[in-house]
């Protein structure tokens, strides 16, 4: 490890299998952080992936696999360090057990921390101080993603790739969904009251549900204050920014636009843009602080 190094990070790229549902496959996406990618070699960058690299929620796990695995070999050769986010929980269990036989996920595991310039950085994906995302059991959110999958595969693309459908759109499938459902299984239970259940709402993601973001920075800012470190880097909310000097969000790839922060030695922290082949800073540390 050498701590004289630029960090680099990304989160939520949820690659697919390439197909209809997979964001990643469309928009240039993979071109484009190919480009990225060679940009942190080139500055001879350290990189981090925080979370959610694949789509599982919509994706059979083989196939996404092997059709990024090319992805795979270049982010094992840069020695990628790579946590665990809520859609691809499925690894969770396998982290140290040696049954992915491919050497990108010898550096796979949870939160971590790090100390640079001074200051204690804990990286982490986010999900996992989110009550109702963070035990990798399925849920209504992952519920929400197939459902929203089922349509995609009739569009013949994804539902938020550039020019579709927003986060808003999704959660009003979500709840026309919940609404069916609820009317099914009262039929068959032959009861007059319907009611969506109590979990609904609150196990949507920050990124399906964008209102509950400010209630996950709480929590954040909780943990921070309790564990004693200094700043919080996370994913998950899929919204690119700072606040305050203590958090610092890596965004998404997912949607119009392409986001990654850049760390620097003395403890500094840009949030980026990618953009037509190039990095662009957006927010600088002398607006978070």
């Amino acid at each position: 490890m050498n701590d004289t190094k630029t960090i680099y990070v990304v989160s939520d790229l949820h690659m697919g299998d390439g197909g209809p549902r997979d964001n990643f496959a469309f928009d240039n996406k993979a071109q484009q952080f190919s480009l990225f990618l060679d940009m942190v070699e080139e500055q001879g960058g350290e990189l981090f992936v925080l979370g959610d690299l694949f789509e599982f929620w919509q994706a059979n796990i083989g196939r996404a696999m092997k059709e990024r695995m090319p992805f795979l070999d270049r982010l094992a050769r840069m020695q990628t360090r790579y946590v665990i986010g809520n859609h691809d929980a499925d690894f969770e269990e396998l982290a140290g057990t040696g049954l992915l036989n491919h050497p990108f996920f010898e550096r796979m595991s949870g939160p971590f921390s790090r100390r640079i310039g001074g200051r204690e950085f804990q990286f982490m994906h986010g999900h996992e101080l989110d009550p109702f995302n963070r035990d990798g059991t399925p849920g209504w959110g992952r519920i929400l993603a197939i459902f929203a999958g089922i349509i995609e595969d009739r569009k013949g693309s994804p539902l938020l790739s550039a020019g579709g459908f927003t986060e808003k759109s999704l959660l009003r499938l979500g709840r026309g969904f919940m609404w069916l459902w609820n009317l099914s299984v009262n039929r068959l239970e032959k009861s007059q009251t319907r009611q969506n259940p109590p979990d609904f709402e609150q196990s949507l993601t920050p990124a399906q549900s964008p209102e509950k973001v400010k209630g996950i920075l709480a929590l954040y800012q909780k943990d921070r204050l309790q564990k004693g470190y200094d700043v919080l880097v996370a994913g998950h909310t899929h919204q690119a920014g700072g606040q305050g000097g203590w958090y610092y969000n890596s965004g998404c790839w997912v949607g119009l636009r392409n986001h990654f922060l850049r760390i620097e030695s003395d403890a500094s922290v840009f949030v980026c843009e990618w953009k037509n082949g190039q990095g662009q800073v957006i927010d600088g540390p002398e607006e978070n602080q």
